[in-house]
């Protein structure tokens, strides 16, 4: 659920409150030896994690049993990967890096001897993928990949790999139970949301940590220059260790990263902190310190402003009714005070602010997008060739796209600012675009990642990318996106959450399926309801409503409930 934001007056008392310092700090410490503590380095200590321990080489086994061997270590984690280690030659165990990528299977992997002597070939089909900052990525559905082994006799007589590429590999089945999605969380450009960056980190103590040298490292490439982080670049951990004593995190750096920093900047890295660790099970409270030395936050900065995470779009939709616009909540419909009439227009696909006073609606051609709201004239504001529904983010920019001109692929970006003047950036359509049509365009509601379903050569993709921003909030591009991917072809998707999307899924017989894609969990196919085919989502997956020709149905457990007869095109805010 939503948290509601801080006033700002509360922001620093609440920072106070969840970080804690030692006495006698009036400074931030800028010389002095870093220091050594013999505290446990700290982490998740959970409850519920699963040790596992594979077994090394049998005595005499061979190279085919190594090789098998070594795949099922990639569940022990443990000492650093000590298992795998036993089953390679000792110069290769000395420089093998196990975290450098996951590579997680389907089906059992299948081990081919080649002609060259002792060379093997492991057959896997690829799943997904993890890299060494933690990044998921998913695999089409179908792919392979072959990895190349060699092996040697020790001195022993014992067959051990000599050449292998780093990393482990691991079924998804395990998957799950050896790894654990969190999400790392930067600034939005305009530091009023968190923007969530989900990763992946092995189950074991250490892992807060793992949390801040992944957060420290900076964000996703998708999201590379639509987030902010409080930290400079290039800032490390004074140790590579976060202890976590009776729920209180220390996180130390060495004194060149706060040195030229503000009252402003150290409040915001302290935010950042706590933002990041307090989801870890085992931490309650943050300390910042540098050189072991608690840092001196200083009086609050005018400019701190309160940050949301998972903002809320609340429980007022807006709809097309008959030949007109309606708000629609608690199953009636709402007329909306002082609103032109719009009739002339044919009203298709609206969207509302999250304050519910700008309303962007398409023609019913869908060549045209308009503005209007209570007590404002309706305003054409932009046009093109069979637009996508508007969204309108929390800036107050309204997006859309429009068809490639000729009939051909290709689309073209839409961005108009709250002064109702569209951006006339030339780099607003990434040149990624140049072969896909947008079919949909919605922007989260932290205003820094767009979701889009396009078609390209025939197929559907869905796709995440960042909103790259002026510092005056004016859209700039998008950066190269982020894939989700399904089982079948998407032709709508929306928000239901901060890392939520429902899309509705066509199958083989035409039949509407709506799904739960999630980058931190697998999808999750929903009952399908007969004749649907559009999707509004608020505040969660359970907030999600499906239209249909005649009416307007809310998901209700594993089924679905009519909410409103005659309304048409719903959608929440953004």
């Amino acid at each position: 659920m939503a948290r509601k934001p801080a006033a700002p007056g509360a922001v620093l008392a609440f920072l106070l409150a969840a970080l804690v310092f030692l006495g006698g700090c009036s400074s931030i410490p800028t010389v002095g030896p870093v220091g050594t503590a013999t505290a446990s380095a700290g982490g998740s200590a959970l409850s519920n994690q699963l040790s596992y321990s594979p077994p090394g080489p049998a005595e005499d086994a061979g190279p085919q049993e190594i090789i098998d061997g070594f795949i099922t270590a990639g569940v022990g984690a443990g000492e650093d990967y000590s298992a795998a280690r036993e089953f390679l030659t000792a110069e290769l165990a000395s420089s093998w890096v196990p975290s450098e990528r996951v590579v997680i299977y389907g089906a059992d992997p299948n081990v081919v001897p080649l002609p060259e002597p002792n060379a093997f070939q492991i057959q896997l089909e690829v799943v997904a993928s993890v890299n060494a900052k933690g990044v998921r990525t998913e695999s089409a559905p179908g792919t392979t990949e072959t990895i190349q082994v060699r092996l040697t006799q020790n001195a022993d007589e014992q067959w051990r790999i000599s050449g292998i590429p780093n990393g482990v590999m691991i079924s998804d089945v395990m998957f799950p139970t050896v790894f654990q999605a969190h999400n790392l969380y930067f600034y939005s450009s305009t530091y009023r949301y968190w923007v969530p960056d989900t990763r992946w980190f092995v189950q074991r103590s250490g892992m807060a940590a793992s949390v801040v040298n992944a957060m420290l490292a900076g964000p996703a490439p998708y999201l590379q220059g639509a987030v902010t982080s409080a930290f400079p670049a290039e800032t490390s951990l004074a140790r590579d260790a976060v202890p976590v004593v009776s729920g209180v995190a220390s996180v130390d750096f060495s004194a060149e990263v706060l040195e030229d920093s503000s009252d402003l900047s150290r409040q915001q890295m302290a935010l950042q902190l706590e933002q990041n660790l307090r989801q870890l099970n085992n931490v309650n409270s943050v300390e910042m310190t540098v050189n072991q030395r608690p840092v001196d936050l200083g009086p609050e900065s005018s400019e701190l402003i309160p940050v949301q995470d998972n903002p809320s779009v609340g429980n007022t939709q807006v709809a097309v009714a008959g030949d007109g616009l309606t708000f629609f909540r608690d199953r009636q419909a709402q007329p909306i005070a002082n609103l032109p009439d719009v009739s002339e227009y044919d009203p298709r696909e609206p969207a509302v602010s999250v304050d519910l006073d700008t309303i962007a609606f398409l023609s019913g051609d869908r060549n045209t997008l308009l503005v209007t709201g209570p007590d404002k004239d309706v305003a054409p504001v932009a046009a093109g060739r069979g637009l996508s529904g508007p969204s309108i983010d929390p800036e107050g920019w309204i997006w859309s796209a429009s068809h490639g001109d000729g009939g051909g692929p290709g689309s073209k970006l839409l961005a108009v600012g709250p002064d109702l003047r569209a951006s006339n950036g030339a780099g607003l359509t990434p040149s990624w675009l140049a072969d896909m049509t947008v079919r949909d365009l919605r922007i989260s509601r932290d205003g820094a990642r767009a979701l889009l379903v396009v078609e390209q050569g025939g197929a559907s993709r869905v796709l995440i990318s960042g909103v790259v921003r002026a510092s005056d909030g004016t859209p700039q591009t998008l950066t190269t996106p982020f894939e989700l991917w399904t089982t079948a072809p998407v032709t709508t998707a929306v928000w239901v959450g901060e890392t939520e999307v429902a899309a509705l899924q066509k199958g083989q017989d035409d039949t509407l399926t709506p799904v739960i894609l999630d980058l931190a969990t697998e999808n999750r196919v929903l009952a399908p309801w007969e004749g649907s085919f559009g999707l509004s989502g608020g505040d969660g997956a359970e907030d999600l409503f499906v239209q249909t020709p005649d009416a307007v149905y809310k998901k209700l457990g594993n089924g679905w409930i009519k909410e409103i007869d005659g309304l048409r095109d719903p959608a929440f805010p953004g």
